[in-house]
């Protein structure tokens, strides 16, 4: 594993590791870590300072905390934050035996340090972050390739989401004043979690970095015929800021504040394009980690118990998640070093149970080569290459990375809770997956993708679809029989098709395909509706007319068109 930097399409792309995004311009970066040999996980860990207050969590069973508070304050301890209701406690100490000596006390089940380093003294008194200063783009909206990809444009006629709806961006802030957010801001679900503790006070949510601004236009920037528009117009935004000012880092501690605030608060959707720091993966061995880990794993099932659908980013190393083996980039707050990790090793929150994992894809929907994958790692895949989104003050910035691509599918869960209230976090999931559309291995990937076109460690389930999230696409016959309506396709005469599946459904037994129309060398498969073959030479445009049929004849049918370039 190592911090990747690579040219690509005439731009140069620096992974932030941080935040998991790249910036589409030129990005200079002093101090990268050498690639070194890989050695025990131990290794990467760096001594103990003696001097110096640092944060652990002190984990109890759940509301059991006032138990052990005792037992703290007298190794030399003091609570900073309090989680009662999933047992966790953020304790500062600056006493260096700390950890071994709770370790012991009847009542704690695990204790590990949060960080490798002191708590930054900003912790017993948090600046609130200035407004940036707006500074108004009045460019009208562009066409997004982007949102015409997952269907958003289609959706935005049916259902642009509700202001019941609100999705919180768990990340460094965002800028509440700009104004494609200002209209869709949820101040009241908003908070800071910097240094592990809730901060209700106004503005505390705000920025101390461009990312998580960028990652709220992509949800739900306003339809106002300025700038951009997010997959859910409609729906609201909310800020709770995970990221500690200067460092930019998203400590274990701020992030379990985050998912508890949510949850408490009634958020409906969480993004999270980012992963806990010091560690990039979190490994069991370790009792540091493990404490992370179990920390931050309460904190997910609780916002999962409390209806919140959890949105992560897959990251942006080019890493299988599922073959993992070395790390030299850890612990990111101190001095990293190489070791060795294994699959028990997880990435946070991203690889925690019932976590929506988003992978990113191009404007063609090919795998981005910086997004990582993985057999039964990626929920589901969107875009994440040249998103155009808002930033702070005003402005707007083009952006590359899983974080660009995990908005879009919180914006398409927005979506589904928006035209359906009452789904569970599990029928989210279920309907973002069956929804999605298949995208098979690319030929090139030289067996690196593994798995069918349904799903597989590429693409997970597929492209998600924010135009069937609303019904936009779907042609339902006076049977009941539904068919969805493709967007308009495009080929090259000459070239094989991009495969296109058509999808319907029924009550009353199996579907079958049929199609009219269809450019000269397209075939569609009768039993699973897939359409696939290579395009003869020759330009044209072609009205295609695809019927779905059921058991008892009953047909629904939705037309759209072909375009074959020829050169």
């Amino acid at each position: 594993m190592r911090r990747l930097s690579f040219w690509g399409f005439g731009r140069f792309y620096l992974v932030v590791r941080k935040a998991l995004y790249s910036v589409v311009s030129l990005v200079l970066s002093c101090g990268l870590v050498a690639v070194g040999v890989a050695v025990p996980a131990t290794a990467a860990v760096p001594a103990r300072s003696e001097a110096g207050l640092r944060a652990y969590f002190v984990i109890t069973a759940p509301k059991q905390t006032a138990a052990v508070s005792s037992a703290i304050t007298a190794n030399g301890g003091s609570v900073y934050a309090r989680y009662d209701a999933i047992g966790v406690l953020v304790v500062h100490s600056a006493t260096a035996d700390f950890a071994a000596k709770l370790r012991s006390v009847g009542g704690v089940q695990k204790v590990g340090a949060t960080r490798t380093s002191d708590v930054p003294a900003a912790a017993a008194n948090p600046a609130v972050p200035p407004a940036a200063p707006v500074r108004p783009d009045e460019s009208p909206e562009i066409p997004r390739s982007d949102m015409e990809q997952i269907g958003a444009d289609k959706a935005w006629a049916v259902n642009p989401g509700s202001k019941a709806v609100t999705v919180a961006v768990l990340d460094t802030g965002v800028d509440d004043q700009h104004p494609d957010l200002r209209p869709n801001f949820d101040a009241a679900r908003s908070a800071s979690c910097a240094y592990g503790k809730t901060d209700v006070r106004p503005g505390a949510w705000r920025p101390v970095g461009e990312h998580g601004t960028h990652v709220a236009g992509s949800i739900a920037a306003a339809k106002n015929g300025k700038g951009m528009v997010g997959v859910a117009p409609g729906a609201r935004i909310s800020s709770i800021r995970v990221a500690e000012a200067g460092s930019q880092l998203f400590f274990p501690e701020n992030t379990v504040c985050a998912f508890v605030f949510a949850a408490d608060k009634g958020v409906s959707i969480t993004n999270n394009s980012y992963y806990v720091d010091p560690w990039l993966f979190a490994c069991p061995t370790d009792p540091d980690q493990d404490a992370i880990a179990e920390a931050v794993r309460r904190s997910v099932a609780y916002a999962d118990s409390k209806g919140v659908v959890n949105v992560a980013a897959a990251g942006n190393e080019n890493y299988d998640l599922a073959e993992k083996g070395e790390d030299d980039t850890s612990p990111n707050d101190s001095q990293p070093g190489p070791r060795t990790v294994t699959n028990e090793c997880l990435s946070l929150p991203t690889e925690l149970p019932n976590v929506v994992v988003v992978a990113s894809v191009d404007s063609s929907s090919q795998k981005s080569n910086f997004s990582n994958y993985g057999a039964a790692k990626i929920s589901v895949a969107a875009p994440g290459e040249d998103v155009y989104s808002t930033i702070p003050g005003g402005g707007y910035q083009s952006l590359d990375g899983t974080s660009m691509a995990a908005p879009h599918v919180a914006g398409v869960a927005a979506l589904l809770r928006s035209a359906n209230p009452k789904l569970t976090p599990e029928q989210v999931r279920a309907r973002l997956a069956a929804q999605a559309n298949d995208l098979a291995c690319p030929v090139a990937s030289g067996g690196e993708c593994a798995g069918s076109a349904a799903n597989n460690s590429y693409y997970g389930e597929g492209l998600v679809d924010a135009a069937e999230a609303v019904g936009a696409t779907t042609t339902t016959s006076a049977s009941g029989v539904t068919v969805t309506k493709p967007s308009e396709q495009l080929g090259v005469g000459g070239l094989p098709a991009v495969p296109l599946q058509i999808k319907g459904s029924s009550s009353k037994g199996d579907i079958s395909y049929s199609a009219v129309g269809l450019p000269p060398g397209l075939t569609i498969d009768a039993e699973r509706g897939w359409i696939t073959g290579v395009l003869l030479r020759g330009a044209g445009r072609y009205k295609v007319t695809v019927k779905a049929q059921d058991a008892e004849a009953q047909v629904a049918a939705a037309s759209f068109y072909w375009n074959v370039w020829s050169f």
